[in-house]
């Protein structure tokens, strides 16, 4: 079963990125973290982290992207 929610440190490694670069790109893309009750972790959507990988991989079509999240 695939997981929903990837922590900080999942979608580091997932992303192969900095913990500074993440939180650049959560700020810029507008993306929410999620935190779940009894829990002190930061998680972020799966679907976010394979947004911010295309964006990675095509970074002229980041404006797109954000507009889509809107």
């Amino acid at each position: 079963m695939e997981k929903e929610y990837l922590t900080y440190e999942e979608a580091l490694k997932e992303l192969g990125i900095k913990r500074s670069t993440l939180y650049t790109m959560i700020t810029e893309l507008g993306i929410k973290s999620h935190k779940f009750k009894y829990d002190k972790k930061r998680y972020v959507a799966v679907a976010d982290i394979k947004r911010i990988k295309k964006i990675r991989e095509q970074p002229w079509k980041a404006e797109e992207s954000k507009e889509e999240s809107q």
